[in-house]
């Protein structure tokens, strides 16, 4: 820290730790206080009131915690006073309404202040800022804000806000910044705000605004961006908003807006991006859109807009994106848009568009992906475009294109995904396509090629979807094919391939969603080299003319969908307890397949397997022998559900592939705070070996953003049309986007398109605790514990002060992050309920959680409750004390951990032998400590619900654990009774 200077200040740059010296107070002369961007913690000295001189206060960036002193109220020369990115808490003292010197007042970054704007702040008339932004404040904004006639920038967003904009912000005639967005704003836009002159950014979106765009805004001439994205705004948009003539952005998507798009939004000439996407517009596209000479991207994908796409287009020289997908347009395309040389993006998806793709194509050398599927284009498709050297996606699916594969398709060396599949092309598949080296996604299924899968494929060591079925493809598969190891689903169903299944196949253990050989013509046993793929979730092997054993199938211990069905199989079947889940349906037209007890032999006294027990009889009788086999039945119907948001196959319906779409373009991208990167940096991350972690809702991966930032980001699971979606999406924003807690992951933001839908997260640096448990770590009993309370107190916060309260539902080691200093992080709020929602009680019905974690009444009721959370936490708990997995080989044949300290207990054992050898030897205070605990936790999985503590109870427990040092002496009574010595 420096001496005061010549001008009678303080500046803190050396990254300085603690906190502030109490005797600052004396400092009556200080004019300037600058101790921002350190590591200063602790609560704000009151003392600092005392500043009678101070005009310049600057703490922000630092980790100040308590509240803001209402002492600061008496620095009556204060001008600046920047408290933004801390972690304070409380209120917003109302005594602060005397700083009648104050010009900038931010605190936004304080997620833990809490409370109502005080109405006072309205007397800072001098006041020019006021950022409050990132924070969680509620109540509405003080209409006393209109007297605030010199305030320029009013950054009020990501609170918890609610309530109308006040008419009276139009009296404040010097504002230049309007930042309202993330909040829970209703009502209209008031039309007063056409009253401010000088207002240049206007960003009301992610709010629940009404009625219609108001005509007035079109009298602040100044205005450069308006964004009143993703509310509900009904009517038209108004033709006035063509005055704007400096506006630069017009964001009006994902609202209501109906009627024509008014032509007067050409005489906007300044716009760079008109974002009109997700409304219900309808007529045509105003050819005079062609005057925007700056227009740099035109988003107006789903709307009902019809006609032709106007020609005028190619005066857009700047245009670089431009999305008509979703609409009703008809005609050719024009080929003059083929004349934009800065294009990138030409997507026209799902429209009836008709007609060649024009050759002059090749003209567009920018474009980097260009998506025209699903429409009614025809004709050969022209060898000019592998001229398009840098594109990347080339989506021509679901057309009526004919004749053959253009082989000079292999020049566009940087295509990653090529889609031709639902067409009439003809022709072999081009053994040239083997030089696209860096294709991640291929699908021509649905077409007539012939011949044989070129043996060239094999170069393709980035390819993760391979789908080829519904072709007239003749000959074996290549053995080239184990060299794509890369590959997570390989389809080439409905051909007429032959010979053996190559036992290179068995090599591509990459192979993870799905195997689909169905319906050719193979020959010979299923080669060993098959027991491989243990990710392997679907395998369908059916109608081909394969025999021998499927003994080699029980070593393929991800399976959830399996379907051997009319080939000539034989022998016994697997008796493993996924085999036992399958039906008939999976083995028809196998006649010498049987039924086994020990899976190597057939049973004689049981009938040839014409049926299997459905899961739910197995999950029935399991229910009445014991908790253990119903726990492993319902864990196996979980895995099945769950596979369902995995595993797309290709069908007889028009529907695109799953992937296919994944990461195309228009995204909606919502930040919850400010962030410094772009969609395009989120989407480079998501690669394979990015993924850290997978679960129930969807699979995460680790991004680092150029400006070195990590953020987790979290891809969802699909659901599949023919059941009830349990929309993860939904309940995490819904749920996180409202929760603000130490001990719960903070929800950065989302992003989704027409397929895809991510959700941004704060990275956290250490991983899991199931990852910190089997890293064989001295993990001593004091972080232990840390991580217990840590996330008892998350998971009491959703049950307790959540209103309306919050069942998590799949509570479990992996979903317990923990940062560097082992502070541990509730995540995975995919199968989360409201308790109070509409639909609770019948969703909750479904089987929730992870197995090894789910509570025993899933099996016999639908009353579902917070207690079933707290038998979760009770198993994490029994993990943590004894550094055993919920199910692990180890207990005994996959025995469960509660079964297993049950027996412990029963047997007389000394409860200590459930404690973590590497715990064990501590001093006899730490060792009550965790038997203490074993008793909590004992207490969380009794098998009655209504015996079970509230997680306010197991928090207020595992507080008592504890005993300050003084009394270390003391002996204390664990909860569990110590056996009686047997002799």
């Amino acid at each position: 820290m420096t001496a005061p200077s010549r001008g009678g200040g303080i500046e803190g740059r050396c990254h300085i730790s603690g906190s502030i010296p109490l005797s600052f107070g004396s400092l009556t002369h200080l004019h300037l206080l600058d101790l921002s961007s350190n590591s200063l913690s602790g609560p704000i000295p009151p003392e600092l009131g005392r500043l009678n001189s101070l005009q310049f206060l600057f703490l922000n960036s630092n980790r100040f915690t308590g509240r803001i002193p209402p002492q600061l109220a008496n620095l009556s020369s204060l001008q600046v006073l920047c408290l933004q990115d801390n972690l304070l808490n409380g209120s917003i003292p109302s005594q602060l309404g005397s700083l009648v010197s104050l010009q900038q007042f931010r605190i936004g970054g304080n997620p833990f202040i809490t409370g109502e704007i005080p109405p006072q702040l309205g007397l800072l008339t001098n006041l020019t800022t006021f950022g409050a932004a990132a924070t969680g404040l509620s109540g509405v904004i003080p209409p006393t804000f209109g007297n605030l006639f010199n305030l320029e920038t009013l950054a009020l967003y990501d609170t918890d806000i609610f309530g109308s904009i006040p008419p009276e912000i139009g009296l404040c005639s010097e504002l230049r910044n309007l930042y309202l967005h993330m909040n829970k704003l209703t009502g209209s836009i008031p039309p007063q705000l056409g009253k401010l002159q000088k207002l240049t950014s206007l960003l009301l979106w992610g709010n629940s605004l009404t009625g219609s765009i108001p005509a007035e805004i079109a009298n602040c001439s100044s205005l450069v961006v308006f964004d009143v994205s993703a509310n509900d705004f009904t009517g038209e948009i108004p033709g006035d908003l063509g005055k704007l003539v400096v506006l630069e952005q017009l964001h009006l998507s994902e609202n209501t807006l109906t009627g024509l798009i008014p032509w007067q939004l050409s005489n906007c000439t300044s716009l760079t991006a008109l974002q009109l996407d997700k409304n219900q517009l309808s007529g045509p596209i105003p050819w005079q859109i062609g005057n925007l000479k700056f227009l740099q991207s035109f988003f107006l994908w789903g709307n009902s807009v019809s006609g032709t796409i106007p020609a005028s287009f190619a005066n857009c020289t700047e245009l670089y994106a431009l999305d008509l997908s979703r609409n009703k347009l008809t005609g050719s395309i024009p080929e003059e848009i083929f004349s934009l040389q800065k294009l990138s993006k030409l997507l026209l998806l799902g429209n009836s568009l008709s007609g060649g793709l024009p050759r002059s194509v090749s003209n567009c050398q920018s474009l980097v992906r260009l998506r025209l599927g699903e429409n009614q284009l025809s004709g050969q498709i022209p060898t000019e475009i592998s001229q398009l050297q840098n594109l990347v996606f080339l989506d021509l699916y679901m057309n009526l294109f004919s004749g053959k594969l253009p082989s000079e398709i292999s020049n566009i060396t940087v295509l990653e995904l090529l889609d031709m599949h639902n067409n009439y092309i003809t022709g072999e598949i081009p053994s040239q396509l083997g030089e696209l080296v860096n294709l991640e996604q291929l699908d021509l299924s649905r077409n007539r090629f012939t011949g044989e899968i070129p043996q060239s494929f094999g170069n393709f060591s980035y390819l993760n979807k391979l789908i080829l079925n519904n072709n007239l493809l003749t000959g074996s598969v290549p053995t080239s094919i184990r060299y794509l190891q890369k590959l997570t689903l390989l389809d080439l169903s409905f051909n007429s391939l032959s010979g053996a299944i190559p036992p290179e196949i068995g090599y591509v253990t990459s192979l993870t969603i799905s195997l689909d050989l169905s319906s050719n013509g193979f020959t010979g046993e299923i080669p060993e080299t098959m027991s491989g793929l243990t990710q392997l979730q679907s395998l369908d092997l059916s109608r081909n003319m394969l025999h021998g054993r499927i003994t080699v199938l029980s070593f393929l211990t991800s399976l959830t969908s399996l379907n051997v069905s009319h080939n000539n199989f034989s022998g016994p079947i697997p008796v493993t307890p996924f085999f036992r889940t399958l039906t008939s349906n999976s083995f028809l037209e196998n006649p010498n397949l049987c039924e086994s007890i020990d899976g190597s032999t057939c049973s004689s006294n049981l009938a040839r397997r014409r049926g299997l027990k459905s899961a739910k009889t197995i999950a029935l009788i399991a229910l009445i022998l014991t908790f253990v086999a119903m726990a492993i039945v319902l864990a196996w119907i979980l895995v099945t559900r769950n596979h369902k948001y995995t595993v797309e196959k290709s069908s007889g319906t028009s529907t695109s592939l799953s992937g296919a779409d994944d990461f195309s373009y228009p995204w909606s991208f919502i930040p919850f705070r400010k962030l410094n990167f772009t969609m395009d940096n989120i989407l480079d991350c998501l690669k394979e070996e990015n993924v850290i972690g997978k679960g129930c809702s969807g699979v995460v991966f680790k991004a680092e953003m150029p400006n070195g930032e990590l953020v987790a980001v979290k891809k969802l699971w699909k659901t599949t049309k023919d059941e009830e979606p349990v929309d993860s999406f939904a309940a995490e924003i819904q749920i996180l986007g409202h929760i603000k807690h130490r001990n719960i992951v903070k929800l950065l933001g989302y992003c989704s398109n027409k397929s895809v839908k991510l959700l941004l997260y704060n990275y956290i640096s250490n991983g899991n605790l199931q990852q910190l448990l089997q890293s064989n770590r001295n993990l001593d009993w004091e972080t232990r514990y840390k991580i217990a309370v840590g996330s008892a107190q998350g998971l009491a916060y959703l049950h307790h002060d959540c209103v309306p309260a919050i069942l998590h539902r799949d509570v479990k080691c992996n979903n317990i992050l923990l940062d560097s200093k082992f502070e541990a992080y509730l995540a995975d709020f995919g199968l989360a309920k409201l308790m109070n929602s509409p639909n609770y009680h019948h969703k909750v019905s479904r089987v929730a959680g992870s197995y090894g974690y789910i509570a025993p009444e899933y099996g016999y009721t639908m009353n579902i409750t917070e207690k079933s959370d707290v038998y979760s936490y009770g198993v994490v708990l029994l993990e943590i004390l004894s550094g055993r997995s919920a199910v692990e080989s180890q207990l005994g044949d996959g025995v469960h951990i509660v079964e297993w300290v049950k027996k412990k207990m029963g047997s007389f054992e000394p409860a200590v032998t459930v404690i973590d050898s590497k715990l064990q030897g501590l001093p006899d205070q730490m060792v009550q400590e965790m038997l203490q605990t074993l008793g909590i936790a004992m207490f969380c999985v009794n098998s009655s619900p209504a015996e079970r503590p509230t997680m306010k109870e197991v928090v207020a427990l595992l507080m008592e654990v504890k005993s300050p040092p003084e009394e270390w002496g003391k002996t204390s009574q664990p909860l569990i009774k110590q056996p009686s010595n047997q002799s």
